[in-house]
Order: structure tokens, then sequence, then C-alpha cells
């Protein structure tokens, strides 16, 4: 009796300690994903190579969790994009995309469709960019965020202002990136959104410049630098020394800024990033031709043209392949409304001779009706 007593005891606080073991387990892994991916979320415009890494590591680790799967590629996408590379960054994010439209979390749609918008913008295809921007938006409406995931509507109206910028000037695309900024600013539910206000300030800040408001100007800018440096985002902190560099030269103080332009192409020589380096050449090769240093002016002028050689280089290839993808895309669209033409037309057919049959197999049922009818009036007559 003690002894069956003992195991029933025993057997229960068994299963008590199992329970507590799968749940401590459960947190643990629980904590290991957010812990992996707010590692590769930080370092992404610092390390963009690493946050890959990492963003391959979580997507491994998370089978079984579509969002985090979805988190996940966003941040192998967007180390991509910070490396030019187009093709990879709409790899996967349309592979977060197939994911996202199976999940029953919108935010995770939301998230994808604004990414894509993005994306598209970078590329200068305003229309694509709009279409996927509106979509993450109406389904925002629909359905709420929750105050942790407000920042995707920032992301959505920064977009927005960027397409502003390029369709009707600084002065229609301000509200939306203040707006952005400020929606940043109020749901920094992650170290890593330091990095968005970053690029928010510093793309308001090139619209001031461009509007001559200097001082608004250097205000974004320094306030870029603030931000960047709470996530080691040197790419946004030589961005916006750049800017600070630029309202020196409009001051007339050459040699500040050549100082300035110098220091933020050394920060950023291991990151490679075409883009910025192609920016600073360009601004060193003009102040040096403001000072009259024609040594220097050549020789910068010479490296911004290699540069930005390289870089048109690069983006016709990502245009061509991304043009080549939407003509696929289209194409196969075409060829699929053909088939259901097709395939209509063949049903359409079928039930058509279907009908035929059916009618004149009657036709000749009443006709066999008939000649049995005449048959019998013929034998009742004779006899």
């Amino acid at each position: 009796m003690n002894s069956a007593y003992f195991f029933r005891k025993f057997k229960g606080i068994a299963v008590v300690l199992l329970f507590f073991q799968i749940l401590h387990s459960g947190a643990q892994t629980r904590a290991q994903l957010d812990s992996l991916r707010q590692e590769a979320s930080v370092v992404t415009y610092s390390n963009p190579n690493l946050a890959i890494e990492k963003g391959m590591e979580l997507y491994d680790l998370a089978k079984g969790d579509p969002s985090t799967q979805i988190g996940a590629l966003i941040i192998i996408a967007n180390g991509y994009a910070v490396l030019k590379n187009h093709e990879n960054v709409l790899k996967y994010a349309f592979k977060a995309d197939s994911i996202a439209e199976k999940s029953e979390t919108y935010s995770d749609r939301i998230r994808v469709l604004g990414f894509i918008g993005g994306q598209y913008q970078r590329l200068n295809l305003n229309d694509k960019a709009l279409n996927y921007l509106d979509q993450a938006y109406d389904i925002s409406v629909q359905n709420p965020l929750p105050d942790s995931l407000k920042f995707l509507q920032g992301n959505i109206l920064f977009v927005k202002g960027l397409i502003q910028k390029d369709n009707l000037g600084c002065e229609y695309a301000l509200p939306f990136m203040e707006q952005a900024k400020s929606v940043f600013k109020d749901n920094i539910s992650s170290k890593a959104i330091n990095a968005s206000i970053a690029i928010s300030n510093n793309k308001i800040a090139d619209c001031h410049f461009e509007m001559e408001a200097y001082g608004k100007a250097k205000q974004n800018y320094t306030q870029a630098i603030e931000y960047a440096s709470k996530v080691n985002a040197i790419k946004s902190i030589a961005y916006a020394n750049r800017g600070l560099a630029n309202i020196l030269s409009k001051q007339g103080r050459y040699e500040d800024a050549i100082k300035k332009l110098k220091a933020a192409f050394h920060s950023i020589e291991d990151v490679n990033d075409m883009g910025i380096n192609s920016e600073l050449l360009k601004s060193l090769s003009e102040n040096y031709d403001a000072i009259g240093d024609t040594e220097n002016f050549n020789k910068y002028t010479a490296l911004y043209l290699a540069e930005n050689e390289k870089l048109l280089a690069e983006e016709k290839k990502s245009l061509t392949e991304v043009i080549t993808d939407l003509s696929t895309e289209n194409s196969e669209e075409r060829t699929k409304q053909k088939n259901i033409y097709t395939y209509l037309i063949i049903f359409l057919a079928l039930v058509f001779l279907l009908l035929v049959y059916l009618i004149v197999k009657k036709i000749l049922q009443k006709r066999r009706q008939i000649d049995q009818q005449r048959q019998e009036i013929d034998k009742s007559e004779a006899n």
C-alpha cells in the first residue's frame, strides 16, 4: 500500500517537474530567438553581412514560428538592401511575403508589404511601390496595430514621403517625413528604431538643405548623428556628416568641409557602399575645386566618376533584373488569364456538345416511340 502510494506520489512530482522543464525550455527558446533578432537588427546598418548571417540563423531556429521567420527574412533582405544587392533583397522579401500571406497576424503582412514598397521606391518604381504601400496602409487601418508595432505605419509614411519628393518636391514630402519621424520617436519599442529615426532625420535635412533652410538642415543632420550613434549606424553618421560638410561649403568654410568629408569617407571604407562613397567623393571634388587645388580636384573627380560608373552599372543591373521579373510576372499572369479563357471555352464547348447529344438522343427516342406506335396501329388494323 505504502509503495503504491509513494509510486503515485513520485509519478505526480515527475509530471510536474517535466511540465516546468518544458515551460522553462520554451521560455529559453523564446528568449534566444528574441535576443538573436535584436542582435541582428542592431548590426544591420553597421555590419550588414553579420546581420544576414544572424538572420539566416534566426530563420533556421524559428521553424514553426511564422512571425519570427518573417522577421528573420526581413532582416536578411534589409542587410542585402544596405549592400545594394537588390536581387537578393526582393528574393527574401517575397519569400517573407509568401509566409505572411498565410499568416493570421496582420502586422506580418503590413511589415512585408511596406518593406517591398520601400524597395521598389529605391529602384524608382514608384507606381509599383505605391501599390504595395497602399495595401499595407489599408490593412493597418482595418486592423489597428498594437502600440509596440505602430512604427510600421511610420515606415509606410516615410516611404510615401520619399515618393512625394520624387514626384512633387520637398514641400509635399516634408509633412509625410515629419509625421513618420514622430511615429518612430513615439514608438521606440526596440533599439533598432533609432536607425529609422536617423534615416528620417537625414532625409528631412536634405529637404531643408534643398529649400535653403540651412539652420533646420543642420539641426536634423545633428540629430541624425545622435540617433545613429546609439546603434553604431556608421553609414547614417557618414551621410549626416556629408550634409553638415555641404552646409560648411555654403558658408565658404571649404577647408572645414574637406576635413569632415575625409573623416566620413574613412569611417565607411569597410562598408563598401557605392552610393554614399560616390556622394562623398563628389563633395570632396567640388570643395577642392572651390579652393583651387587642381591636383586633388582631378584626383577626387576621377575617383568619383569611377565609383559613380560602378554604381550606375549596379543599379542598371538591378533594375534590369527587377524589370525582367516584372515582365515574367506579367507574362505569367497573361498566360494564366489565357489558360482560364481556354478552359472556359473548352468547358462551354463540352456543355454545348452534351446538350446537343441529349437533344439528339431525346429526338431519336421520340422517333422510336412513334415508330413503335405506328407498328402497333398497323398490326391492329391488319387484325
